[in-house]
């Protein structure tokens, strides 16, 4: 009779995590499992969901995450309300003459037109896990996890519209701005940077609150709107919350995690 698995190779397993895994052959969107001694599991936790993919490609740790279908209904909701407020900010810009900043907020509802699903804000990588294992999300509460290749990218919402810039060694919020046309940051003071874990940092720009953060790829970086209006405000509070929660590049792998809690048995 075979003896019981001792506890000890678990932790180690989960212990490997923290580095990173050999390239192998691409894994399947189909349920996780592990296998330890000869016998296969379902995974039940997202350190066991992690270990499995992770012995099959290599996951880039920076950039991975994982969603639920629960936070992209309150999210969708988010972002419906966006694009109107959008919509009549721009419809008041332009009633104003201010055609510039109409079209940048046309850009801004555009940029939003999204279906693609989000993800849940926050680290999710193996190392952070194993020290806050209060804060690990359930696997049963989950749909998706993966990981983006590292973009090469930084992103600036500014009042003229949505801007890629190349990422370089070294680039801070100060030279990204520095790097933007006057118009596009003359008359904003704030600004929101959100990193690829969908961390937010909310910066002052202007000469008498100057403040500068680095970046890293796949930063984006959302101006203040030059409006003075209870709406306006309101998406300054709630476009980088709502960008924390988009995937953290363009090319990514997205995989189904299964949720079932009981033990499967190989065939010896």
């Amino acid at each position: 009779m075979r003896s019981p698995l001792p506890f000890a190779l678990g932790l180690l397993a989960l212990g490997a995590l923290a580095l990173d895994a050999a390239a192998a052959p691409p894994a399947d969107e189909a349920p996780v499992t592990i296998e330890i001694e000869g016998r296969t599991a379902t995974a039940t936790t997202l350190l066991e969901a992690w270990s499995a993919l992770s012995r099959q490609d290599r996951v880039n740790w920076p950039f991975a995450y994982v969603g639920a279908e629960r936070t992209d209904v309150s999210t969708r909701q988010t972002q419906r309300r966006l694009r109107a407020e959008l919509d009549a900010l721009a419809m008041q810009a332009r009633l104003q003459r201010q055609t510039g900043l109409a079209s940048g907020l046309d850009a801004w509802s555009q940029a939003l037109a999204t279906t693609a699903p989000g993800r849940i804000p926050g680290r999710v990588d193996p190392t952070w896990l194993m020290a806050h294992p209060r804060h690990m999300p359930a696997l049963a509460d989950l749909d998706r996890l993966g990981w983006c290749e590292t973009p090469s990218w930084v992103e600036a919402w500014t009042p003229r519209g949505v801007t890629r810039l190349d990422w370089r060694p070294g680039m801070t919020t100060e030279t990204l701005l520095e790097a933007l046309p006057e118009s596009a940051r003359a008359q904003s003071e704030h600004l929101a940077l959100i990193d690829p874990r969908g961390g937010i940092r909310r910066l002052g720009m202007a000469a008498w609150n100057h403040e500068s953060a680095t970046l890293v790829p796949g930063s984006r970086v959302v101006l203040q709107l030059p409006l003075d209006e209870v709406s306006a405000r309101w998406v300054d509070a709630s476009l980088p919350d709502f960008l924390a929660t988009r995937l953290p590049g363009d090319i990514c792998r997205t995989f189904t995690p299964d949720a079932a809690s009981r033990l499967t048995t190989a065939t010896d």
